[in-house]
This record gives structure tokens, C-alpha cells and sequence, in this order.
């Protein structure tokens, strides 16, 4: 997998373009790494007859059944109704099934899913498991974090240290980032955007747009002491977000990216002594169906 590319929007911020990675998100990096492991481990035999499992919002779901073709492997996804229709075509667009409809129709939601299936045949399946696997935050420490590092070396010596603000999703990229920045440079502060509706300090998990920074458990890869800030950003300053990102760049990003650059760009005006390091997580076309009403 080639670097993706950081630009400079503005004098002292800059911002990782994980969406040009191939499958579109930073989440491929993860599925690639994972997949190769259990390969690796034996948990998974190209060609053979045991199929991925996992339950996702459409972006790791991509990059499962992009890397797992590589190998002849088949991928089933269980993707919440409440995700983008057009991400789960996307899915099945890159090769993958989905799975457990009926039950989600009933109600039923992916985690529950996705242990219905496991108990009806745990044989059948290799559960990715994004949430627990390990190799979703070694991908980041390996591979992203230092891809990093070596992007923004000049930067790091030029500035008084640098503000990390991303989103939380399971944590894993946060969590990696900061722990690599941290070895690199001696002022790193970890800035996490809060969806509107949502408290992590609370366990509380309401409805929102960014769907990939709140998921509705506590991100299981973040440890909260090495947080610095957790700041509440709304839809409506994430949609902003991303219509200025689109403006300014030529790249129109997905909401929890747009509330990513919405925070970013405040933290880089406010302490323009600081280096501000952000991400763009995936492109936002897939997004706008769930904004346009009939």
C-alpha cells in the first residue's frame, strides 16, 4: 500500500488524506494487516472455505472484502440499518455478502447478529472483530503513525509541539498516532472530537452524523488518561466542515472528517505556536443520501 499524502491547508495544520488509500478509508490498512496475520497464524487459508465475519458501518466492511479478494476469501458483513444505504452497496460492490437482514429487520442489532451466526456455525467464519483485535491498532502504530512522522519531521522542529485531533471510533488510529508522535516529539496533546448527543465520560451515545467517531460503546483501544481534550462538535459544524474542506481542497470529505477539519482548523487559529495534525477518514459522496429529502 502506497503513503497517502498530507497537505497544508493553513500555516501550522495538516492533514492526512487516509481516504485516497485503496477502499477509500484509513479502515484498510486495519483489514489488510488483520487479514494478513490470521493468514499468517493459520486462522485463514486462501481459497479456503471459511469466510470473514464482522459487523460494520460500511468502511471496514470495504476494506475486508477488498483485501480478503486478494486472497479468494469471502466476507459477510452485518451492517446496522441505520448506516449509509449507498456504503452498503459499496459493499457488496467490492465483493462482499450481506448478511443477518432478516434479523436486523427485526430488530435485532449487528453485535447480537454476528453471535447468532457465530452460534449457529463458528466453524464457518473467521470474526474479524474489529472492537477486540489487536491488529487494528498495530496497523496504525506500524504503518500510519510512522508514515506520519516522516511526513511532518520539519514541521515537529519548527513548531512548539502538536495538537492530535481526531475522531475516537474504536480508538485503535487514535490511540497508535498519539503513542508514535509521542516518541518524536516531546509536546504531543491528544484532541478528541464528541459528537453532539454523545458523552464518553457518560457512556452515553446518542444519535448523530458522525458515525464513525461515536459507536456506541466506549472506544475499546483508548485508554481516556491519555486524552488531553475531548470537545462536543455538531452536525451541523461537521457538515461545515465538510463543505469547507470541499472548498478549499477539491475534496469533499465524509461528516465525521468534516468535524475532524471543523476542530482542527479551530485549534490551529487558536494556537497557531502549535503544529495541528488531523485526518480525512473517507470521501463524503456516499453520505449525501442520508441528507437529501424527498
Amino acid at each position: 500500500m502506497s503513503m497517502t499524502p498530507v497537505i497544508s491547508p493553513l500555516t501550522n495544520l495538516r492533514i492526512k488524506m487516509e481516504h485516497l488509500n485503496p477502499g477509500g478509508s484509513h479502515k484498510s490498512r486495519a483489514a489488510r494487516y488483520i487479514i494478513e496475520s490470521a493468514i499468517v497464524a493459520g486462522e485463514l487459508r486462501p481459497g479456503g472455505p471459511r469466510r470473514i465475519l464482522e459487523k460494520s458501518g460500511g468502511n471496514f466492511g470495504i476494506g475486508l472484502a477488498y483485501e480478503a479478494a486478494k486472497h479468494d476469501i469471502g466476507v459477510d458483513l452485518v451492517i446496522g440499518l441505520s448506516f449509509s444505504p449507498l456504503k452498503r452497496v459499496l459493499c457488496q460492490e467490492y465483493g462482499a455478502r450481506l448478511v443477518g437482514l432478516d434479523l436486523l429487520h427485526q430488530g435485532m442489532q449487528p453485535k447480537d447478529v454476528v453471535a447468532t451466526l457465530l452460534a449457529a456455525d463458528a466453524n464457518r467464519y473467521f470474526f474479524t472483530n474489529q472492537f477486540a483485535n489487536p491488529g487494528n491498532f498495530e496497523a496504525h502504530l506500524h504503518e500510519t503513525g510512522p508514515e506520519i512522522v516522516q511526513q511532518v519531521r520539519a514541521d515537529l522542529d519548527r513548531f512548539a509541539g502538536c495538537s492530535l485531533v481526531l475522531g475516537a471510533g474504536t480508538g485503535a488510529h487514535a490511540a497508535a498516532l498519539a503513542t508514535v508522535l509521542r516518541e518524536s516529539c516531546a509536546v504531543v496533546e491528544l484532541v478528541l472530537v464528541e459528537p453532539e448527543n454523545c458523552s464518553f465520560a457518560e457512556g452515553r451515545f446518542g444519535d448523530h452524523a458522525q458515525k464513525g467517531t461515536a459507536v456506541g460503546v466506549l472506544p475499546p483501544f483508548l485508554d481516556f488518561a491519555h486524552v488531553d481534550r475531548i470537545i462536543p462538535v455538531s452536525d451541523a459544524e461537521a457538515f461545515e466542515g465538510q463543505k469547507r474542506f470541499a472548498r478549499e481542497t477539491g475534496f469533499y470529505p465524509g461528516p465525521t472528517s468534516g468535524a475532524n477539519y471543523h476542530l482542527a482548523c479551530q485549534n490551529a487559529a487558536t494556537s497557531p505556536e502549535r503544529l495541528v495534525i488531523s485526518m480525512i477518514y473517507d470521501a463524503g459522496d456516499c453520505y449525501l443520501d442520508q441528507r437529501i429529502s424527498a
